[in-house]
């Protein structure tokens, strides 16, 4: 189908200790990607802040699940603003901008439903499918974006797709090979310069990605040894 699913527990925090716009719910850290650009403003983040007042500290203790779209196939922008390495590039992400995406989500939406309506599920949760939708109608109002909102969300899965869409970081595929690097993970047209990171990913793991980064600058700084060395300098 294409799609992860996750699930986690609640955080195990006292009531004075939890943030309702920390994390990957967070305007500056984790949400300011969902919308263009020029949108991105001081104002933008301090409604968003202003927002989130209003929901309770159950909503950050209980669990949640998560649904992740594998090898998405929107295509988003990123282009130089100018030629000051310490200003920030424009980045337009374009989530659900492709068909299969928005019916990939809905299908894992509808396989999440069907788990939770499951037998062994509810018997723990004692939950019922008028508990389902108000759950999906839960998650439009907890505001974990800056879009604009629609009402009655569950009646049309596509609009809760676009309209729950985050990132949870893991940020990749800026500095693809054969595009900003060589095979060698040397940067094109400069010498000197190697990027050997998650930028350089086509595709995402379905989890979080650090053991995959470290394998692969492992592997290339063994391999540079033995190309600058000889074998005997990189058995270690």
């Amino acid at each position: 189908m294409g799609v992860y699913i996750e699930a986690s527990s609640g955080f195990g925090q006292s009531t004075d200790s939890i943030q309702r716009h920390h994390g990957i719910v967070s305007a500056e850290i984790g949400q300011l990607s969902t919308i263009p650009p020029k949108q991105r403003t001081k104002e933008a983040i301090q409604a968003y802040k202003d927002s989130k007042e209003d929901l309770p500290f159950e909503a950050f203790m209980g669990g949640f699940i998560l649904e992740k779209i594998a090898t998405p196939m929107s295509k988003g922008q990123l282009r130089l603003v100018n030629t000051n390495a310490d200003d920030n590039p424009s980045v337009t992400f374009n989530y659900f901008s492709h068909p299969y995406d928005v019916q990939r989500c809905v299908d894992g939406i509808r396989t999440v439903e069907k788990i939770a309506n499951s037998k062994h599920f509810t018997n723990y949760t004692r939950l019922d499918k008028d508990s389902i939708k108000k759950l999906l109608n839960m998650s439009v109002k907890a505001n974990v974006n800056l879009l604009p909102k629609h009402t009655n969300d569950t009646s049309c899965l596509e609009q809760f797709c676009k309209d729950t869409v985050i990132t949870i970081w893991h940020y990749h595929g800026g500095c693809h090979v054969g595009k900003v690097v060589g095979p060698d993970y040397r940067v094109l047209g400069v010498d000197g310069l190697r990027v050997i990171d998650g930028s350089t990913f086509n595709e995402s793991p379905g989890t979080n990605p650090q053991a995959t980064v470290m394998m692969m600058g492992r592997y290339m700084g063994v391999k540079m040894l033995r190309e600058r060395l000889g074998r005997a300098a990189a058995d270690v």
